[in-house]
């Protein structure tokens, strides 16, 4: 679906360390406020802040709150976010997405993570275990450390949708002759869709990657995970 502009207001429930250097800020799911597993939301705030305001959704559609997980920065929203406290109230300004980046049901798909960038591929995952979905989807996650964000969630996903398959990749000191290798084993004739998920300049890397090995770029999703 395209974005939509809204004033929704949204309380801060909980805020959850994850792994070491990443949060997840839990809100209270406004009444009747809708979305697709992979959606973003901008959040607005009384005072001007520095830094980005988009968020990936990590939460499900299908589930009671409201998360995003972001990667703790100096930015002067990071620190807001970073601060926040249970009862502190934020603005959707608006939500959605631009790239169609959601599962399309009936369609093999293959995700590719970078870091945090792994958020609205917890929302996808998340969403076809509760509806007990029978799309096959291969998830691709690169990570510096083995500190992988949901892995155990993940792990117990992946035992109940036996469509599902994930790679859990330490990129540290990886050469990029062997990514590239990667990422071209992950190019396969049934799949319909390769969504790519993480910073710039990682997602173009991937891009050329998957071209390169035959990939339609018609057939690439992409949701860019601004360094701030």
């Amino acid at each position: 679906m395209a974005h939509k502009n809204v004033d929704i207001p949204i309380v801060v429930r909980e805020v959850r360390p994850e792994t070491p250097g990443h949060l997840s800020l839990v809100f209270a799911r406004p009444p009747g406020f809708d979305y697709e597993a992979g959606d973003w939301i901008d959040l607005g705030f009384d005072q001007d802040l520095s830094g980005g305001k988009t968020y990936s959704l990590s939460s499900a559609p299908t589930e009671a709150d409201l998360v995003i997980t972001f990667k703790e920065g100096q930015s002067g929203i990071k620190r807001t976010l970073q601060n926040a406290r249970a009862g502190d109230s934020y603005r959707i300004t608006a939500f959605g997405n631009d790239y169609a980046f959601s599962l399309r049901q009936h369609r093999n798909s293959v995700l590719i993570a970078a870091g945090v960038g792994v958020a609205p591929f917890r929302s996808m995952i998340a969403a076809m275990a509760d509806r007990s979905s029978q799309e096959s989807v291969h998830l691709t996650y690169l990570n510096r450390s083995s500190d992988f964000l949901f892995q155990d969630e993940f792990d117990s996903w992946r035992r109940q949708l036996p469509a599902v398959s994930i790679d859990y990749v330490v990129t540290r000191g990886m050469k990029s002759k062997e990514r590239r290798r990667l990422l071209t084993e992950c190019v396969d004739d049934s799949v319909h869709y390769y969504y790519i998920a993480g910073p710039p300049a990682m997602i173009e890397s991937t891009e050329v990657v998957l071209m390169a090995a035959g990939v339609d770029h018609d057939d690439i999703r992409i949701d860019s995970f601004g360094g701030y």
